[in-house]
């Protein structure tokens, strides 16, 4: 009997938010600022026009890398969540990327660098280093960041939960691993799963909300939604909106 055999289950479609309640859950933001504050304006909107008495707004993780403006996008969401406490920002696998760089900048460049790091720092006025550097050089763009990055930034990405439940939903960056429950997950089960949870077919006690891995359009199985519609490449960002035991999309290339 594995671990989560003994829990009840759930599955897309019985699954229900909190009474009264709306949720907003947003895809992979990548530094592509443009697309943020186009679907801020698109989930306002729907608000507005379809009144409900609760709501959350939860981003899902990777404000940063591969796009052009991750410190703006950093920014963005802090100054949302100082006048909104219905806003919820979970960490995603590049905001433990880059703060595992900032403290093993040898060990972690390549990685950092070939995932999007090259287009973070210059967005925060640093430039980049090859990918072939010496070891010395690695250390100097780490050092160059520290002293580019305001504290308010670091303290923001460094005090991110990974998780956030509301009703029968669980809303993490990449997945869960299926074979435990889901309260004994790991932060780096949370921020950077894949292939135990994607081929998982079964319905768990929560249904999964997600990101991670990118799709071009919304993914939705009788256990989880992802909404990584790979923002950077195809200007698309994409939100589910949960309203009792249904759901809908909102993105930036709705027609």
């Amino acid at each position: 009997m594995t671990s989560t055999e003994h829990l009840s289950t759930v599955r897309l479609g019985e699954a229900c938010t909190p009474e009264h309640t709306r949720l907003y859950a947003i895809g992979d933001v990548h530094g592509c600022l443009d697309q943020l504050q186009i679907l801020n304006a698109i989930i306002e909107n729907d608000m507005e026009s379809r009144p409900v008495p609760k709501y959350q707004i939860i981003f899902l993780g990777d404000y940063v890398d591969r796009g052009p403006d991750s410190r703006a996008c950093i920014q963005f969401l802090i100054d949302k969540m100082a006048v909104d406490p219905n806003i919820f920002c979970l960490s995603g696998n590049h905001e433990d990327k880059l703060l595992t760089f900032l403290n093993e900048p040898v060990r972690t460049a390549h990685s950092f660098l070939t995932y999007g790091g090259d287009q973070l720092s210059l967005s925060y006025g640093v430039t980049p280093v090859p990918v072939t550097a010496q070891e010395q050089a690695f250390i100097n763009l780490r050092d160059r960041l520290k002293s580019a990055i305001p504290k308010e930034h670091l303290s923001f990405m460094e005090t991110l939960p990974t998780s956030h439940v509301a009703g029968d939903y669980m809303f993490v960056h990449a997945g869960v691993m299926p074979d435990r429950a889901l309260e004994n997950q790991t932060d780096h089960d949370l921020m950077w799963t894949r292939a135990p949870f994607l081929n998982h077919k079964d319905p768990l006690s929560k249904v999964i909300i997600h990101g991670h891995t990118p799709h071009i359009e919304p993914e939705i199985a009788i256990n989880r939604i992802n909404v990584d519609t790979l923002a950077y490449d195809t200007g698309n960002l994409t939100c589910v909106a949960l309203e009792g035991n249904e759901y809908r999309f909102l993105s930036t290339n709705a027609d």
